[in-house]
């Protein structure tokens, strides 16, 4: 949810430039805590229709949860949006939808032009397809500051395994066109923040807290770099303070997104 914060502005913007619009229906593909499945119940209005799937039962939960407090706060579109437990290919519905998105997916599946290929066929003749992920190769801070420069080096080797990372933004368009859903549009931007911005810095905090809680290769409890970094309870506080006294900019994970239509649309988009 932290780093829907940072991101949520990112793909709600690239959500309308695709063409998501009012009374659409939208299946959103790994929704987690449900912040993409908010974004596209608020685009496609009452009219529309949100399904969100995941394959973790604990976490839709949260979002079914979330979704009745946001329902109960302002103008409700609660009735359009609902949250199913599915794991990835093996999706059916009922019917077709207008739209299939996704965010922070594919880079995370074993085969993800197979997925790609097998939701294109859940979405209507000119349907829309868009899918949204890191390229975590910008992830660095300007001037380089020791401790930050170290944290955020440790997180960018922690999501990359046997070379590639699992930021599949940078791959997007290879696999839209494997998926045979060229020519794919693109869109790409990257959030940064200083010392004065209130969600970059915790998020950094979080991720690197939760890799390493995790053991992943890169991040090592007992090697050099985790002992430079120290300890996590203070790590927010002393990196705070270092990028204020250098003036320094926190360059966070480029979000790309690639959309698509499904081949028979009979009004010319692309």
């Amino acid at each position: 949810m932290l780093q829907a914060r940072l991101y949520d502005p990112i793909t709600e913007h690239v959500l309308r430039l695709a063409g998501l619009g009012r009374g659409m229906r939208v299946l959103d593909v790994g929704c987690g805590a449900g912040d993409v499945s908010f974004l596209a119940a608020e685009i496609v209005g009452p009219t529309g229709a949100v399904l969100g799937i995941d394959a973790a039962a604990d976490v839709l939960e949260v979002a079914r949860s979330r979704a009745a407090v946001r329902g109960g706060s302002g103008p409700s579109t609660q009735g359009c949006l609902r949250f199913e437990q599915m794991t990835l290919p093996d999706v059916a519905l009922e019917e077709p939808v207008d739209a299939v998105i996704g965010r922070l997916v594919l880079g995370h599946l074993p085969d993800p032009v197979a997925v790609l290929r097998h939701l294109s066929g859940l979405v209507r003749p000119g349907g829309l397809i868009l899918f949204q992920d890191f390229d975590n190769f910008s992830l660095r801070v300007e001037p380089p500051t020791p401790l930050v420069r170290t944290v955020l080096k440790s997180v960018a080797d922690a999501l990359t395994v046997k070379g590639r990372s699992l930021g599949a933004g940078a791959r997007l368009y290879s696999l839209f066109h494997q998926a045979g859903l060229a020519p794919a549009r693109l869109s790409a931007t990257t959030p940064m923040g200083g010392a004065e911005d209130a969600t970059v810095l915790p998020l950094v905090v979080q991720t690197y807290r939760a890799l390493s809680q995790a053991a992943l290769p890169g991040i090592s409890r007992g090697d050099d770099r985790a002992r430079t970094i120290g300890d996590v309870e203070t790590l927010l506080h002393r990196m705070h303070q270092e990028i204020t006294t250098e003036h320094a900019t926190v360059i966070m994970p480029t979000s790309v997104t690639a959309w698509s239509r499904t081949p028979g649309a009979g009004d010319g988009t692309s």
